[in-house]
């Protein structure tokens, strides 16, 4: 049995015995809790690695991300470790190697870009963080790995004249609705296409986005989003034939990869920029209010991002608003050479 003891020097000692002999071995700490995380440490490294391979623990953690993850996020998760298996092969868990995790890297990096390459990496940290709280594994290799260093990217957002330019090639009026409708909330395609009646509050004037036995918010928390004059507007004149706002125009359910696809069509035929996707509705939305002086703390929460520091990548300036700002500067010198 071994037993912890601190001697006249100081230090507290580990001691064990062995064939009858005590063994004293030096914690290398002054203190009991740090001796006690020493403790922790050498059980923790004297621990046999649990045999689960990957694959296995693939079908252990789908069950648990159904229940606990935004289908999303289940799908990006399984596809980084599907192609993660496919690199780097099949092996127990504790076989996966930091110098191996950088190989992947590599050899990921020259079929998907570097954005790609790290939210794959992010998405294996957290499963295999997950094994790690499970006793499946001791210490989660990615921790020990860094993401590739990009160099901060504005979101891509549309201006005022190219989101008309963008409505005025969508044929379809429930699309072009949808859309404006987009914009003006800043909420994801998923929250929108599982956006339900029961959600608006056209007394208080609030969309309540939350989650249902169907669907789960990305942060898998509920936040209100107040509506402005048109989308109140809308609300009240929109027909309500189906529990969804958002359905086809026969009342079958969208999906987020139909209303993302169609939006893509639209885009190639519209004279603006081609990287623009459904998700750049909600970054015109939050650039929009950002540059109208609405306060970025007011943003942060109709996002409903947790951090201040997401946000912050809304607040860029476009040419002529920094034209303006700086602007403001002009008579300030001028009356300092009077």
């Amino acid at each position: 049995m071994a037993s912890l003891i601190q001697r006249s020097n100081g230090f507290f000692y580990l001691v064990t015995y062995l064939n009858g002999k005590r063994i004293w071995q030096s914690t290398g700490s002054k203190t009991k809790p740090g001796a006690i995380r020493f403790l922790k440490s050498r059980k923790r490294k004297n621990k046999k690695p649990n045999n689960i391979t990957l694959s296995q623990f693939k079908t252990q953690y789908a069950a648990f991300a159904v229940t606990n993850l935004a289908p999303s996020t289940v799908t990006l998760y399984s596809g980084a470790v599907n192609s993660f298996l496919k690199y780097c092969g099949d092996r127990n868990l504790s076989d996966y190697t930091p110098q191996l995790i950088e190989q992947y890297k590599v050899s990921h990096l020259k079929k998907v870009s570097p954005t790609k390459v790290n939210i794959d990496f992010r998405s294996l940290k957290s499963v295999f963080g997950t094994a790690v709280n499970w006793g499946l594994l001791q210490d989660n290799p990615f921790k020990r790995c860094k993401q590739l260093r990009l160099p901060q990217m504005r979101p891509i957002y549309l201006t005022p004249e190219n989101f008309q330019k963008l409505l005025s090639v969508i044929q379809y009026d429930w699309y072009r609705d949808l859309v404006r409708f987009a914009v003006s909330t800043m909420m994801r395609v998923g929250e929108i296409v599982n956006l339900k009646w029961s959600s608006i509050d056209l007394e208080r004037r609030l969309i309540n986005v939350e989650n249902t036995q169907e669907y789960h918010t990305k942060t898998r928390k509920s936040r209100v989003v107040p509506m402005n004059e048109w989308v109140y507007h809308f609300l009240i004149i929109k027909k309500r034939d189906n529990d969804k706002v958002f359905t086809f125009p026969d009342g079958k359910s969208l999906t987020v990869g139909y209303v993302s696809s169609k939006f893509t069509k639209f885009v190639r035929r519209a004279p603006i920029d081609q990287k623009i996707h459904f998700h750049s509705l909600r970054h015109t939305g939050a650039t929009w209010l950002v540059q109208r002086d609405v306060p970025i703390f007011t943003v942060q929460h109709i996002l409903g991002h947790s951090s201040i520091a997401t946000t912050q990548i809304y607040s860029h300036l476009g040419v002529d608003d920094m034209r303006r700002s700086i602007g403001q500067l002009n008579n300030l010198i001028i009356s300092s050479t009077n």
